[in-house]
């Protein structure tokens, strides 16, 4: 039991980015992606041959920022590793530190927050793209249900309602073909999670459970989701920060691995939770 997020983050790195390599070294099937089309082009900055891009052989077309999102093996792995601490200690009424798969399910979507991002910045292709936002989706849906979780003792809404709205916002972003639509769904998910969070301090009459180590943690988280954002903006394809043709891409650098330093912050923000129930 107190080894299963290790094999969870074990399996996953297989899975995801075992079936990533087949695909770089057999060739990226199905449609290119539509940001290809866009005058200039929308696929966050970094150069890439468009001839590669449009056709279905293998390679990786955007290797900055497809290359570092491997940041996500060690930041899911810290996060495995505190989570089998926490197991062999055991007798912990807090979910994330509890025998629930629950903390389980967080190893991955840490680590596929990362490697899913991978497919599309390798690829350039439609699909590729939906896999890149499948695993936003999966991460964001965590942070809201897992609030619900810490709200209300009712496990079974968490597995039940968790992958139907990771499916549907995948669907929804899969259909809705506008640029910015993937964007607008996130910033759905995050304003439905910071509802929940709000709740929770004011159930508690505690803003942020009433640590300072609570406090310094999710405040941290804050600040680098929002760095992170800032630089997703300013390395726009046309933006300040961004040189096609530079080694130096914020998208790849920055913004990615800075969403990782996030997801760990939020993790040990829970770890302290007293309050839930």
């Amino acid at each position: 039991m107190a080894y299963r997020g290790f094999i969870v983050w074990g399996a996953g790195i297989v899975l995801v980015l075992g079936l990533f390599l087949i695909f770089v070294a057999a060739g990226w099937p199905g449609d290119v992606n539509s940001c290809v089309h866009d005058t200039p082009n929308s696929c966050y900055c970094e150069a890439y041959n468009l001839r590669d891009a449009m056709s279905h052989t293998g390679g990786v077309r955007q290797p900055v920022n497809t290359w570092f999102n491997l940041y996500s093996i060690l930041t899911s792995l810290l996060v495995a590793v505190v989570v089998y601490v926490d197991r062999k200690e055991g007798g912990n009424r807090n979910p994330i530190r509890s025998d629930s798969l629950i903390p389980d399910l967080y190893i991955f979507a840490v680590l596929f927050l990362g490697l899913g991002s991978m497919w599309f910045h390798a690829s350039m292709k439609a699909w590729g793209g939906i896999t890149d936002q499948l695993s936003m989706f999966v991460y964001a849906a965590f942070l809201i249900f897992y609030s619900i979780r810490r709200l209300w003792n009712a496990e079974w809404f968490f597995w039940v309602f968790y992958p139907i709205t990771v499916a549907l916002f995948t669907l929804i972003a899969g259909l809705w073909t506008w640029k910015f639509a993937s964007l607008i769904l996130i910033l759905i998910m995050v304003a439905a999670y910071l509802v929940f969070e709000f709740i929770m301090w004011g159930r508690t009459g505690k803003w942020m459970q009433g640590k300072v180590l609570t406090k310094v943690l999710w405040c941290l988280a804050v600040v680098a989701i929002l760095a992170a954002t800032l630089f997703w903006a300013l390395s726009q394809t046309g933006g300040p920060l961004c040189d096609p043709h530079s080694g130096f891409q914020p998208h790849g650098l920055l913004w990615h691995p800075l969403a990782g330093v996030m997801a760990v912050l939020l993790y040990f923000y829970w770890r302290e939770d007293e309050d839930s129930a």
